[in-house]
């Protein structure tokens, strides 16, 4: 009898693997043909791409996060946005009822002079993905003196304030307001009650979330990761009557001839698609509230439904009527066509990408590592243990500059870039791939992906001749 053990095994783990691939393909493509009005697509700092953002003005990228204003240490005045690339659906097409939709993002407000403050930033949805606002009190949200919009662009807003200006009757310096096509607020906020300083440095969690059935808008401000129990606003209002079918969402922020930074940590946003409001809306007794982030010292990871824009006609312009009256797909939507085609180039795709993977991983040899780059995902750069052997002088004693737990620190200069840096060199580093490496990808997870003005940042790492060495910034 042939002997068939290894193939039949590799062709039962492929069987399998196609047969999931297809569940997967058509749990896809019922998606798209359910949702008849466009695809759905999701977003946080997780998964954005430069290309995905548009930064206008003074916004910038720096160190993960988005900056709104200038980082100068001289009093300026500056204003930038960051919008999401593409336009989100906020109403639907036929009842121009508003959709649900909710955020939520960490900010800091810093300041290079702690004497000089002034501006502010905000969390908007704009009408076009063009238009910048003034410096100042503006915040970046109109253009010109005149407190409301005249120019036929829509802002609606979630101003967080650090400055008070009489001129759009500001009540003080430290507060949030709901901004609809004005610099004057609807409805506003003391932060000093919530026990919030937007100027504080600090980190700061804001939660906005609108329910598009009970038309109310809530704003949840907080140092903690866990959403408050009380909102400070709970504003009842149609923004149907304020957007169009398609905005654009983002951040917008300036400063007032001040050297505030306000730079955007984290963000994640959700809307619902059309299907939400396909239905009558729900009575707000029985409204779904989206929740606040799980217990963790991460922000959470929250998705979002985005309607693609119609390639033809303007934004509030809805999807034109199909001629194939018969076809059920068709009469769906474009959308539904296009997810359906997609699909089906998808599971082609993962099909052979699927067959090649099983071959491979059938022959090839298994590959065990020395270093463990391999192990460690989104780590900074590797160094050789030559350069920082180098960069320590063999570390010398005279170079220790401080003992830890698992460890001693050394000062050193990096010959490559002259730069100055400190080096921690783990005790039983390399022994045998246990407590000092499972310390090692502790400490290095962790810590690579942490960003605060009071922690140092990790360079680098080294994992040769059985040691372990961390490389951060040197702070003298």
């Amino acid at each position: 009898m042939p002997h068939q053990g290894p193939c039949r095994g590799v062709y039962s783990s492929l069987a399998v693997l196609l047969l999931a691939a297809f569940c997967s393909c058509w749990v896809c493509c019922s998606a798209a043909g359910g949702e008849a009005g466009g695809a759905a697509n999701r977003f946080d700092f997780g998964t954005l791409t430069l290309g995905s953002l548009k930064l206008l003005g003074d916004a910038h990228l720096k160190n993960g996060s988005i900056r709104l204003s200038p980082d100068l240490p001289v009093p300026n005045s500056g204003a930038g946005r960051a919008l999401y690339a593409k336009p989100v659906r906020f109403r639907h097409p036929a009842t121009r009822l508003p959709l649900s939709f909710s955020t939520f993002f960490s900010f800091t407000v810093t300041n290079l002079n702690p004497s000089s403050i002034g501006g502010g930033l905000a969390f908007l949805l704009a009408s076009d993905d063009r238009s910048l606002g003034d410096a100042g009190g503006s915040l970046g949200l109109i253009n010109g003196s005149a407190a409301a919009l005249d120019d036929g662009t829509i802002v609606v807003a979630v101003e967080f304030d650090t400055q008070m200006d009489v001129e759009f009757n500001d009540i003080n310096g430290n507060h949030v307001g709901v901004d609809l096509n004005s610099m004057v607020s609807t409805e506003v906020a003391d932060l000093d009650a919530a026990g919030v300083d937007l100027k504080s440095g600090d980190l700061v969690n804001a939660w906005i979330e609108y329910d598009g059935g009970a038309q109310v808008l809530q704003v949840y401000v907080s140092y903690s990761t866990f959403r408050p129990a009380d909102p400070v606003i709970s504003f009842p209002v149609d923004l149907g009557r304020f957007v169009n079918d398609f905005m654009y969402v983002g951040f917008s922020g300036s400063t007032q001839g001040s050297t505030e930074v306000h730079s955007v940590e984290w963000w994640s946003f959700a809307s619902a698609g059309l299907s939400a409001t396909a239905a009558p809306p729900p009575p707000p007794a029985t409204a779904s509230n989206s929740p606040g982030p799980p217990p963790s010292a991460l922000p959470p990871s929250i998705s979002v439904s985005v309607a693609e824009s119609p390639k033809n006609g303007s934004a509030d312009s809805p999807p034109s009527a199909s001629s194939c009256q018969n076809n059920g797909l068709c009469r769906q939507g474009p959308a539904a066509v296009a997810g359906v085609a997609t699909g089906g180039a998808f599971f082609l795709a993962m099909c052979a990408g699927l067959v090649v993977w099983v071959f491979a991983r059938r022959f090839r040899s298994v590959k065990k590592p020395d270093d463990l780059a391999a192990e460690v995902v989104r780590m900074p750069r590797e160094f050789s243990y030559r350069e920082l052997s180098t960069a320590t002088r063999g570390f010398e004693r005279s170079r220790v500059i401080g003992h830890g737990a698992f460890g001693t620190v050394y000062k050193g200069i990096v010959p490559e870039t002259g730069a100055m840096v400190a080096v921690k060199r783990c005790i039983n580093g390399g022994g045998d791939g246990g407590q000092g490496k499972a310390e090692f990808l502790s400490e290095l997870s962790i810590i690579a992906g942490l960003r605060h003005r009071n922690l140092v940042r990790l360079q680098g790492w080294c994992h040769q001749k059985g040691e372990i060495l961390l490389v951060y910034d040197y702070m003298p």
